[in-house]
Parts: C-alpha cells; structure tokens; sequence
C-alpha cells in the first residue's frame, strides 16, 4: 500500500498519483508489496512441479535418461561450456516449458505485424532474447510477485485455485509481465515497452476474436473466455503505470470501449450467482469461485471505466445503470485458500442481507435521505464494494455536470455522497488495520469521496474556472493535479 502520511491530509495517494514528478509506479503498485500478506505458496509451488514434468517420458529425471535421447545430438567432445548455454527446459521439456515456447513465438509473430511507436525500436522481437525473461526459471518469481503486487489491487485472478499448468496463453503472459514489472530486474532479464506493446496487441486481438453472442452461463465453459479478459485487464494496468500519454489514450480510447463492448455482449452484465456463499464442499465451491471471477470480471471493468472518467474526464463507456450483476464477495471469502476455510467463513459471518445489482444500491443511494437507516443491507458492504459505489457516484455526477444526465438534480448526488460516507466509517470502523481490506485501492476510496465532494460544492459556485471540470477528455493528469492542490490547500 502507499504509505500514507498525517500531514498529507484526505488527498494522500491522488496526490501522489497524478504529481507529474512521479516517473515510476504512479500507482503505487510496487508499494502495495511491501506491506501485503505473505501467502502460502506450497499448493502453487507443488502445481508448478506438476506442470514442469518433462513431456517424454525419456527425459523424465526420475526415468532412465541417455544422452543419445537429447533431441539434438551431442559429441563426447562437446565442452560443457556450450550445454550451460542453454536452458534446462531446451533438454528436459515440459508442458508448461513448450507453452511458454509458443508464446513467445506468438509474441514474435504479432511484432512483425505492429509498427512501433518508436521509431529506433526494431519491428520484430527477437526469440533469444524473450527466453532470458519468458523462461521457466522465472515463472516462480514472477508469478509470486503477481499475487503480492498488482493482484491487490485488481483481485481478479484466484489465487487458492490457480494452477500454472492449467491457464491460457493470454493469462499466462500477462501474469509474467506483471510479474516482470514489480520484481527486481533479474541478471538477464529484462522488459521493454515495445514488449509491453506487443503483449497489449497480442491479447486484445484475440478479445476482438471472441464470438459476439454469450456462450451459455455454465462458469467451466466461460473460462476460457474469462482468462482472456482477465488478461486484458491486467495488461491495461501495467500499461497505465507505464506513464506513456500516447499508451494511455489508445487504452482509453481503443482498448477499454473493446473490453465494455465484450463483457455486455458475453452477458455478464447480468451474471447472477447461483446460491450464496455456503458451507460446501471442494466441487461445489470451485463452482462458486468461477460464478465469482465473472462477476469480478464485470465489476472491475465498470471500474476501469470508472477511472478513466474520474482521472481522465472520459465519457463513461458503461452505464451504471446496466450494472445487473450481483456484487462480488468480500475480500476475506475470496482469498479463502481451500472449501473448508471458506466454509468455516461463510458459517462464521454469514451475509446479513443480500446485497441487491449495483443499478439497485446506486438508485437507493440516491432516493434515501442523509442519515436514515432505511438501507438494510448496507451492513453486507465491503470496502471492495464500497470503492465500486463511489466511483459509480462520481461518474454519476461528472455526467450531471455535463449535461447528460438533465434529470439527475445535483442534490440527489450530494444524498448518495452522504450515505456513502455514513456506510465507509462503518465499514472502516469495524475492520484492523492489518486487514486483507486495507491492501490495494479500496483503502483510498475515501479519497474518491473527498474529490466528489470538491467537485459538487465547486459546481455550486459560479465564477469557479478549473479545466478538471470542463467537459473535455484528456490523456494527461494536470488537470486533475491542479484541481486537488487547490482542494489540499483549502482543506
């Protein structure tokens, strides 16, 4: 998490977000790692084997192994030297080795294809050169810094059921890359833009792929098609802590109306969970994490939306209003590492009253007076659910200010702002400070709040003049910038 200062006052990580002099991790992803859990790691450690067995059986080290079995011939006089040149994964292949082969063929491939936006970077990757950092060496690293960085704050991979030798190309890739990003730069490894550029490419042509109709609801048969996006998503982010303005606006102009467009065609808009979270057993309950990952899928592309609007004034590409799918678990039921511990959770701290589709909660929000305590089921709220509302409140309110919502007076908003922070102190309130809450972005949602609130009292005043609040996109953060050191210094 960022490490947040006293004096900082409410706008501690916008602040540090759009400051123009931060080059490096604006999202402060990589300090999120400091501070996150450490996890277990033996289940993935014990798939990762699994899925490193040599493929031949004759290349299996527990098996009798010949040199004259190597897939290459290899003389007595061969120096020693010239074998430690090549990866162990080049004599003993494995699934996951010759998954990683063909990936980095792709990535060759769709190079060729894409002309670089530098002009100084040549057109084609090379192969040799994707080996020092697309190798089974790293796989380890790269997929534990996964899960302890860039995972906290995008939580739409299962990390208790995630199994290396079992997952998309696309998924695979993007999960290395992230991996590459927030690790210290290894010895021989190491990751370019344009590489970013090509893996970016490479995913989303197969997004533009995917069939237009929904395939049918069962969570097994959408799991291919929830990678992908999974990997889309993923992709954006680490493009987005690039800094890149030329990056950004393909992302938000391209990219991201790509990923709205899919997931509503794919229904998931409207995804429903079959049962409540229960105590179950281990089949049952990777039914409801995969009902769960669509959810989180819709969820966190309406947050994507959502961040283009509040950071970069983009006009909304997904109406809230389309927002049927139910709303995703807590952290804690999540991040349950087997069925026991999550039904020993669920049994524990059943939900008190089941949350309604966000276009439900938002309506009540803004029709419910200040201060009543009309909305039972506001107890049921997350700080997870908790950063979806209120960037559903700011989109809201930056199409109010710009006209298109006419029927949405500005004091229906300040009431949805006010329930909101009434909900946040409770939730706040009831949680440590240690908690698996408090990593990732949902700890500065209150941020949200405080910028909102800013907006809706400037509006009211006329001869305000700040560009943050013209009705114009941008791909750039001063405006933004500017706006919230106006608000600190008023604070």
């Amino acid at each position: 998490m960022y490490k947040i200062r006293s004096e900082d006052g409410p706008f501690s990580f916008l602040r540090h977000f759009a400051n123009p002099s931060i080059q490096k991790d604006r999202l402060a992803i990589g300090e999120t790692a400091k501070y996150s859990l450490r996890r277990n790691l033996e289940t993935l450690y014990s798939r990762l084997e699994d899925a490193l067995i040599p493929t031949n059986a004759a290349f299996n080290p527990l098996a009798d192994f010949q040199i004259s079995d190597l897939p290459f011939q290899i003389s007595s006089s061969t120096d020693d030297s010239i074998l430690t040149q090549y990866p162990s994964e080049v004599f003993f292949p494995s699934k996951l080795s010759n998954q990683l082969t063909e990936i980095m063929a792709d990535l060759v491939e769709t190079s060729k294809s894409m002309s670089p936006s530098n002009p100084n970077q040549p057109e084609t990757l090379d192969i040799m050169e994707l080996t020092s950092l697309l190798g089974v060496s790293n796989i380890s690293s790269f997929i534990s810094a996964f899960f302890h960085s860039l995972h906290w704050h995008l939580p739409i991979v299962h990390f208790p059921t995630f199994d290396p030798g079992n997952v998309s190309n696309a998924l695979l890739l993007a999960i290395f890359m992230a991996g590459a990003a927030y690790t210290a730069p290894l010895e021989r490894a190491s990751m370019s833009p344009w590489l970013l550029d090509v893996a970016e490419e490479y995913i989303f042509r197969k997004v533009s792929n995917l069939p237009a109709s929904p395939p049918p609801k069962d969570p097994a048969t959408l799991l291919p098609t929830v990678q992908l996006i999974q990997s889309a998503l993923i992709i954006e982010m680490l493009q987005f802590g690039r800094d890149d303005m030329q990056t950004r606006r393909r992302i938000r102009i391209v990219r991201n109306p790509c990923l709205v467009s899919t997931i509503r065609s794919l229904g998931m808009l409207q995804f429903k969970r079959r049962t409540r979270p229960r105590a179950c057993d281990e089949p049952t309950w990777r039914i409801m994490v995969a009902e769960e990952m669509c959810i989180r899928i819709a969820c966190w592309v309406f947050l994507a939306d959502g961040f283009l609007t509040v950071c970069f004034k983009n006009h909304p590409s997904l109406s809230i209003f389309e927002m049927n799918c139910d709303l995703p678990w807590s952290a804690e039921l999540w991040e349950a590492e087997n069925a026991a511990v999550f039904s020993k959770m669920a049994t524990a701290h059943p939900i008190r009253t089941p949350l309604p589709p966000l276009k439900e909660v938002v309506t009540q929000l803004l029709d419910t007076p200040t201060g009543e305590d009309s909305i039972q089921w506001s107890l049921s709220l997350s700080s997870e659910h908790l950063l979806i509302l209120i960037y559903a409140i700011n989109s809201l309110a930056f199409q109010a200010r710009n006209g298109l919502l006419k029927y949405l007076p500005f004091d229906a908003i300040s009431r949805a702002a006010g329930n909101w922070k009434k909900m946040w102190d409770y939730v706040i309130g009831s949680v440590e400070e240690e908690q698996i809450l408090h990593l990732g972005y949902p700890k500065h949602a209150e941020e949200l709040w405080w910028l909102l609130k800013a907006t809706l009292e400037v509006s009211d005043k006329p001869g305000t003049d700040f560009a943050y609040l013209e009705n114009n996109a941008t791909d750039e953060l001063g405006t933004l910038n500017d706006f919230i050191q106006s608000c600190y210094r008023n604070v």
